[in-house]
């Protein structure tokens, strides 16, 4: 393959002029000879604060194998990662999502500063990917991701169990004495065997699978185990790869065109993915300046004609080491074959059709993880966009064969999750009432907190199918239950949940789409005139950001500098 001729340190560091760059450099060991070559920065999302990032470090000597092998030079720095676990249904967790925006920063302003000719960044978890992809989409310097992959499934009493099954008894059963000290012990100890991204389709797979479907990893990059030879394959692949992309000239912008990400989102609803998903290929579009082929009206459009193949928890029965092994997004993007766009181009010169051929030779004839569009889980989607006078934009739930498809009671309304929680488990709130979970959006948080604890808590108390929640906020992919989030406009900026009161009738649709309130048209515009928006929180730091500058759900909650009206798509 030919070598490009010029990169674009070539006019920073080679010759007298850039003898001053090259002598920093040189400090650390760097030779000239290393610094003729193209500068690839090693993008390490590894810390000692969640599992999905915990062997990330190791992973990445494998990419710098690869990038010495290839005739590039690595250069490595460390980046922001969490896992909001440890802020589940606290305030704290108003900081989860601005994680995805602050990576996106930190990756953006090391990279332009420091000048280089590509990067692989390497992510795992919920809101580091898609800050991954951001910042990639920014830079539009050639880019790989690589994922950090998945951990293994937990086994408890004989029983395979993760994260998800142990939330749900902390934040329901345990309270209500209906799960002993014990269990809770044992479950402790076996439901995150190791490290990686929990094995089920929430927001950190979801999102691993959406980078690959995008064309922005190698193939299996998303699924393969954390730990194990193929990952640490895919990260010298990885390695050797992004070197023939400097050469050839590939960048995210000569990639990602409005094709990928209607692949992406084919590939998303078709997983029973996390609502999260929508909320991040939405940024990603208006990142990219793709926001008229890619906006929340296709995500209603696609959902309506996109089966729902994917048999992974929570949707399904398996976990995504069965889907890995069933093919991962390549045996997906086969049976998809009839609704993607094949000449979508991905990374490394491969096309979305060269991922359908690989992953053709990797369907089985015995099913398992993955079903046939003859033969789907579900018939559409596992997400659908609501409309109605509570949600004028719209709003997202999940659809699942496990979800209660209608629900109509009277609104009990709560300005935080944390009151909300509260009353659930005080026994405050009845069976058929529609909990409101309001100022959970971009701005009203500010920060768009996971309401999952709440969701959690609705399935651990046995609630199931007797309670709804809607909410401005998000929920995590992992959750269950009848739960409406992202509802657009949100509260903060005067969207109808800042008008509810307390007993009004809301019904939820999922078949139809529709979330409505049973109120007149006369009765909103009265509440209307009368409301006032709350008085801003002095948030500090990125929070308060947010609260000022977040654009809404629909437009995927972006931190920028003149966030668009809400009322664009």
């Amino acid at each position: 393959m030919a070598k490009k001729k010029e990169w674009k340190t070539q006019r920073y560091y080679h010759g007298p002029a850039g003898a001053h760059r090259r002598a920093v450099y040189k400090a650390m060991g760097y030779t000239t000879d290393d610094l003729s070559r193209p500068l690839i920065a090693i993008v390490n999302t590894w810390g000692e604060v969640c599992p999905g990032h915990y062997h990330l470090d190791h992973l990445t000597r494998t990419v710098r194998d690869g990038i010495w092998k290839a005739g590039g030079t690595p250069l490595e720095f460390t980046a922001i990662s969490q896992c909001p676990t440890a802020s589940l249904g606290e305030p704290m967790m108003r900081y989860d999502l601005p994680t995805r925006d602050l990576l996106a920063f930190d990756i953006e302003a090391i990279v332009e500063q420091q000048i280089f000719d590509g990067l692989v960044i390497l992510v795992s978890c919920d809101n580091v990917v898609p800050g991954a992809l951001l910042a990639a989409a920014r830079l539009n310097l050639p880019c790989l991701i690589l994922p950090g992959g998945c951990m293994e499934v937990g086994l408890c009493l004989g029983r395979q169990v993760t994260l998800s099954d142990l939330d749900e008894l902390i934040f329901g059963a345990l309270p209500q004495g209906r799960v002993d000290g014990k269990t809770i012990e044992l479950l402790e100890d076996a439901v995150c065997p190791s490290p990686g991204a929990c094995p089920i389709m929430g927001t950190a797979n979801t999102m691993q699978c959406l980078a690959e479907a995008a064309g922005m990893t190698l193939p299996f990059a998303a699924t393969a185990r954390a730990v194990s030879a193929e990952r640490l394959r895919l990260g010298k692949a990885s390695g050797e790869a992004i070197v023939r992309m400097v050469f050839n000239g590939e960048t995210p912008c000569s990639i990602l065109k409005g094709e990928n990400l209607e692949n992406m989102l084919r590939v998303c609803l078709a997983l029973g993915g996390s609502t999260n998903g929508i909320l991040h290929l939405l940024a990603l579009a208006r990142d990219l300046g793709l926001e008229k082929e890619m906006n929340i009206k296709k995500v209603d459009r696609f959902s309506r004609t996109t089966p729902c193949i994917s048999d992974v928890r929570p949707v399904g029965k398996y976990f995504l080491p069965d889907l890995h092994e069933d093919g991962g997004v390549p045996a997906i993007m086969a049976e998809l074959k009839p609704l993607l766009n094949l000449p979508a181009r991905g990374a490394d010169g491969r096309s979305a059709g060269d991922w359908v051929k690989i992953g053709a030779g990797r369907v089985k004839q015995e099913r398992r993880s993955i079903r046939s569009l003859k033969d789907p889980l579900i018939p559409h989607s596992g997400i659908a966009v609501l409309q109605g006078n509570l949600a004028p934009i719209s709003s997202l739930a999940r659809m699942l064969n496990n979800t209660i498809p209608y629900h109509r009671g009277p609104a009990r309304c709560f300005d935080s999750q944390e009151k909300a929680v509260a009353a659930l488990k005080s026994g405050k709130i009845r069976e058929g009432e529609v909990i409101v979970v309001r100022y959970a959006g971009p701005r009203g948080a500010p920060g768009m907190p996971d309401i999952y604890a709440l969701l959690a808590t609705v399935v651990g108390m046995e609630l199931e199918g007797k309670l709804a929640v809607v909410t401005d906020g998000r929920f995590s992919g992992f959750a269950r239950g009848l739960g409406v989030c992202q509802v657009s406009p949100e509260a903060a900026v005067g969207g109808p949940l800042a008008l509810l009161k307390d007993g009004d009738v809301i019904s939820i649709n999922l078949l139809e789409r529709s979330l409505n309130a049973e109120v007149s048209a006369a009765q909103w515009e009265a509440r209307r005139a009368r409301w006032r928006p709350p008085e801003a929180e002095n948030a500090p730091g990125i929070l308060g950001l947010f609260g000022v500058n977040a654009e809404q759900a629909h437009q995927g909650a972006r931190l920028v500098a003149h966030p668009a009206h809400w009322e664009e798509i």
